[in-house]
């Protein structure tokens, strides 16, 4: 297997509602959010011009015990990883599955880096759970390990 590390985001989007009261149920922190309507801030808080469109919330899964650059392969494999969140996500699924009835998206926002090829699989069970918890893959994948 080829050594890689990765990162996992739980990110929603909403045209108005607030979304940080999913991310307390859920038991996660929001690292950015923001609502629909509130005034730009750039990401040193500076203020930029307009409001935003759509509401907001984003938070870290794979933080938790990682080191610098996100998870190792070697401490968990990334298979293994994302099943345990599913599992975690799981009992909020009536959550998910009304925010996206109501307009909204949900996702895994997954960053793989590695310095050479990365392989994986998702297993039919990954993708089912996922697609029960109506939640996206979003990859976004820097060879060469550039974060």
């Amino acid at each position: 297997m080829n050594p890689y590390r990765y990162r996992v985001a739980l990110r929603a989007t909403h045209p108005s509602a607030d979304l940080v009261p999913l991310f307390e149920e859920i038991g996660l922190r929001p690292t950015r959010a923001w609502s629909a309507g509130e005034p730009r801030r750039g990401p040193g808080g500076g203020p930029l011009e307009g409001v935003h469109r759509d509401s907001y919330a984003t938070a870290e899964l794979s933080d938790i015990g990682a080191g610098e650059g996100g998870r190792s392969w070697a401490d968990a494999p990334f298979e293994a990883f994302l099943r345990q969140q599913l599992d975690r996500l799981a009992p909020h699924q009536p959550a998910f599955q009304s925010l996206v009835r109501d307009g909204g998206r949900c996702e895994l926002a997954i960053g793989l880096s590695g310095d050479r090829p990365i392989s994986f699989d998702l297993s039919a069970w990954l993708c089912e759970a996922t697609a029960r918890l109506r939640l996206s893959l979003a990859f976004d994948i820097h060879p060469n390990g550039d974060d």
